[in-house]
């Protein structure tokens, strides 16, 4: 092989590889954050597009998403925009605030509880600005509530999405819901199954 044609085809191997690694941000960007939490009960993700929130709902038959987004937080747009596909698809949407809080009290934690606790929900997409942090408080009171882990446990199973780990507040919000959890709301064990009707 000449040192022409080594030049050609490594020229051609550096394209190819840059084309690869632009249509993985592409995807990346495109559905930020996206993962299966529960395979046919549970999602999350970051904000998305709405057209991506209707492709969503449509291949994992999503009834409910989640919006832990304060008002308007993400820009008064793209709240309109994020409501037109996902009604539109057919799908409930719930905006539900969550403020940033460590303990897991309040009307906000009463009112997911209620939604999680309802079949008619599922299955579910739960997001926030990055997919992250309230995301994962959301997903740990599933976990606690219905598949029997701890806190630590539920954190731990989660993506990072380039993070070490979670930061403190997501861990005291767990902690603090998994041991309310014993007093305040009814026994869960085995209502799992109740879910997935």
């Amino acid at each position: 092989m000449t040192a022409k044609s080594r030049a050609m085809l490594l020229l051609g191997l550096v394209a190819l590889g840059l084309s690869v690694a632009g249509y993985a941000y592409q995807q990346h960007k495109r559905y930020g954050h996206f993962a299966v939490h529960d395979q046919g009960m549970v999602y999350r993700s970051a904000w998305l597009q709405g057209e991506v929130f209707a492709e969503l709902i449509s291949k994992y038959q999503i009834r409910t998403i989640v919006n832990l987004c304060n008002p308007d937080e993400m820009g008064r747009e793209r709240c309109l925009d994020q409501r037109q596909f996902v009604r539109g698809s057919g799908a409930n949407l719930v905006e539900l605030p969550l403020p940033p809080t460590t303990l897991a009290e309040g009307p906000e934690v009463e009112q997911l509880v209620k939604l999680l606790s309802n079949p008619d929900s599922y299955p579910i997409l739960v997001h926030c600005q990055h997919g992250v942090t309230r995301t994962a408080k959301v997903l740990a009171m599933y976990d606690i509530l219905y598949r029997g882990k701890s806190a630590e446990a539920s954190l731990a199973a989660q993506p990072l999405f380039g993070r070490e780990s979670y930061n403190v507040a997501v861990y005291a919000f767990a902690r603090d819901f998994e041991q309310r959890n014993r007093k305040l709301f009814p026994q869960t064990a085995g209502a799992l199954d109740r879910l997935r009707r």
